[in-house]
């Protein structure tokens, strides 16, 4: 310690100081603190799509809207939450909103709210304008008192502003909603057709058969809006489209949805007013919507119609576009069958 003192011209006070604390710290046995670890380099982020891509197996299309159109379409959060953490995980609810410049593999729109994105033409449901409906009619819109997208029928109104009851609500949803008539805005409605988009589907999958609502059709693979918001890309050789207005009796063994999944089940009565199947299911007498009621569960890959002309896009033709058209009709649907 002399010499060290000596070394740093240090006086006897100072020196005993210091060896005070050197002896202080050699007896609590204690070490210097390790230097903090360097901090991890960021996570890269994840590459941009393609244009028109979707984190799902289905393929870049164009769309039959033009600018103006009413379409139904998810927010851009819903599809890059979807990018981000994988289509698997993802929920969408689709939203009314217009075309501002459509593209040929995604297109720029403007929400209701006025929000301005683009999205992939696959995530766009086209409302073409000029649609009209009668009484009894079934179509597919938006909550127009609410929001999302919504299967209706006409209950009165006129051609070009329907009234409806929905159809996608249960009968006893706790906001009345169920049994509530809406009136519909002009252009933002079009008419269900056999084995088009808007009609429900029936995919088989991990051993069930999973209801859903097409929402885009494409390279032999139908995109659906099932359970809880989930969409799914399945084969069209594992789905097959549900007739949109069956005809029923009591008695009739049927297959309903029920938790997102397809059961059998014995019709009680039918309310075509309302379009509305009465089943029992779990002790009580349940109204499925007549759009989701199947006969059978017999005609996968069967009766799908082939999508519309895109008027946007000038590429080619996508690769499979409209497979599964006019099939065979089964109980799933009729397929070649033009709209009203």
């Amino acid at each position: 310690m002399v010499v060290a003192a000596e070394l740093r011209g240090i006086g006897a006070a100072e020196e005993e100081t210091l060896s005070s604390l050197l002896l202080l710290v050699a007896c609590s046995g204690e070490t210097p603190a390790p230097a903090p670890a360097p901090a991890p380099a960021p996570a890269p982020a994840p590459p941009a799509p393609e244009p028109g891509r979707i984190p799902f197996d289905f393929p870049v299309v164009r769309t039959p809207a033009t600018a103006g159109d009413f379409v139904l379409t998810p927010s851009r959060e819903f599809l890059d939450r979807a990018i981000a953490e994988g289509g698997a995980n993802a929920t969408f609810i689709f939203y009314g909103a217009n075309v501002l410049e459509p593209g040929p593999a995604e297109s720029k729109v403007k929400s209701l709210a006025g929000t301005e994105f683009t999205m992939p033409n696959s995530r766009i449901v086209a409302i073409p304008k000029g649609q009209q409906a009668a009484k009894g009619d079934l179509l597919l819109g938006h909550w127009e008192s609410g929001s999302g997208l919504q299967r209706a029928i006409v209950v009165g109104g006129t051609p070009t502003e329907p009234v409806v009851r929905y159809l996608d609500m249960d009968l006893d949803n706790p906001s009345g909603s169920g049994t509530r008539e809406d009136t519909w805005k002009a252009d933002r409605f079009v008419a269900l057709r056999p084995g088009a988009v808007g009609v429900s589907t029936a995919c088989r999958r991990d051993g069930k058969v999973h209801h859903g609502v097409l929402v885009a059709l494409a390279g032999g693979r139908a995109l659906t809006l099932e359970f809880a918001g989930h969409l799914f890309s399945n084969p069209i050789s594992d789905c097959m489209p549900i007739d949109p207005k069956p005809a029923f009796q009591p008695g009739d063994r049927v297959q309903v949805p029920s938790i997102g999944a397809y059961t059998e089940a014995v019709v009680k009565r039918v309310d075509a007013g309302i379009g509305r199947v009465f089943v029992e299911l779990g002790g009580k007498e349940v109204g499925i919507a007549q759009v989701d009621v199947a006969p059978a569960l017999d005609a996968f890959g069967q009766g799908f119609a082939g999508p519309g002309e895109g008027k946007a896009g000038k590429g080619a033709k996508p690769p499979g576009d409209g497979e599964g058209k006019g099939g065979k009709g089964g109980k799933g649907g009729k397929g070649g069958k033009k709209a009203r």
